[in-house]
């Protein structure tokens, strides 16, 4: 690539995830961030690491969306399309023909191996199929009766087959006449997912592929809990478990996977085994930890993308908080506020210091609806 710069656009500026993988690219002075977004008032408007910002009014008809894209890639010379939530990979997986400049795409995976992955029921045949550890799971549609649940040994976790992130949906029953009677009070309108319950702990693989091969990849334990044990962790260990890591391979070989994933996996105390739980196919909200260890994954995605090549990164094995993990950390040992070292390289804080107007400018705007709610 001739470029001093890679120009970068980011399509769907309106997930969460963005303000992420801004503090990624923006530790990369040779690129040049360019951000779509159907939120018209997003605070990563105002930072200082994007370079041009467009709003587009929120539109169901994909061929108007892409025609978005398309104008954006031809506005600001455009080098790679790095779509970053699930929503829009799908689309433009699907409409990837309509993209006028191809090449300007990231890495993407096959629509079927995207299904595959993203949906919960389709991961555990294709895990059986190719012998990968995962738990013995059913699924059970709106309306269809609990009577397979007999070939399950309980406990068991049920979930939504597709969505709902973030732990929701998620829960665990100890009997079979309790997940049949929360079956009868709840009319379910999706598609639930029942797996054997795995007693152990969660860990991580997150990684970077191309035709199933792994470029870049990070493997983190859970530290400090989330709000329960279902939703993110504040708290993260970054380790090196090769067992993990032949398993996650063994998988991604098989997808023949292109791009991102962050692979949710569930170590079984009783088999000593690791498992894979579920398959996030789109960037993950502790980016910024995997940063910090070494691993900055939307640049390796780029130069990847522009077929440019580099050297497995080895990440350091760090702990990391994030700030709700490091404003309990503080509350519960209030001498952890002296530890500045800690706090700047193993915390997210620094990247809100060096670009604050986001951050202020949504606490302004929540105050004020919190305000205007209660007068």
């Amino acid at each position: 690539m001739k470029k001093d710069k890679i120009s970068v656009l980011i399509p769907d500026g309106e997930s969460h995830i963005l303000i992420h993988v801004i503090n990624c690219l923006s530790q990369i002075e040779l690129v040049d961030v360019f951000v779509m977004s159907s939120t018209k008032h997003n605070p990563m408007r105002y930072s200082r690491y994007i370079k041009g910002f467009s709003y587009y009014p929120e539109n169901k008809i994909d061929e108007i969306w892409i025609e978005n894209v398309n104008r954006e890639i031809n506005k600001h010379q455009i080098d790679v399309v790095l779509p970053i939530f699930e929503i829009k990979i799908k689309t433009l997986i699907k409409h990837r023909k309509s993209i006028l400049n191809q090449d300007k795409l990231g890495l993407l995976p096959s629509i079927v191996n995207f299904n595959t992955a993203i949906n919960k029921g389709a991961l555990a045949k294709h895990l059986e199929k190719y012998d990968i550890p995962g738990p013995k799971s059913i699924t059970i549609s709106p309306g269809e009766n609990t009577n397979k649940l007999d070939v399950l040994n309980f406990p068991v976790i049920i979930k939504p087959l597709e969505g709902f992130g973030g732990g929701q949906g998620i829960k665990v029953f100890k009997r079979e006449e309790d997940i049949k009677a929360h079956f009868a009070k709840n009319n379910f309108k999706y598609t639930n997912i029942i797996q054997e319950y795995i007693e152990g702990y969660d860990i991580d693989c997150s990684v970077l592929c191309n035709n199933g091969e792994i470029l870049a990849y990070t493997i983190q334990k859970g530290s400090m809990l989330g709000k329960n044990k279902f939703t993110p962790q504040y708290g993260l260990q970054f380790i090196e478990e090769p067992d993990v890591y032949k398993i996650v391979e063994k998988l991604t070989k098989s997808l023949d996977w292109n791009g991102v994933a962050h692979i949710d996996m569930r170590y079984n105390k009783n088999t000593c085994t690791f498992n894979i739980i579920e398959v996030n196919t789109r960037f993950w909200v502790s980016l910024d930890a995997s940063l910090l260890a070494g691993v900055n994954f939307p640049y390796l995605y780029c130069l990847s993308s522009t077929g440019l090549t580099f050297n497995k990164p080895q990440f350091k094995f760090i702990e990391y908080l994030n700030l709700k993990g490091l404003i309990r950390k503080v509350k519960y040992k209030p001498g952890f506020i002296f530890k500045i070292g800690f706090i700047l390289n193993n915390t997210p804080l620094k990247f809100a210091l060096i670009d604050p107007v986001p951050m202020i400018y949504k606490f302004i705007t929540r105050t004020k609806n919190i305000i205007v709610a209660r007068f």
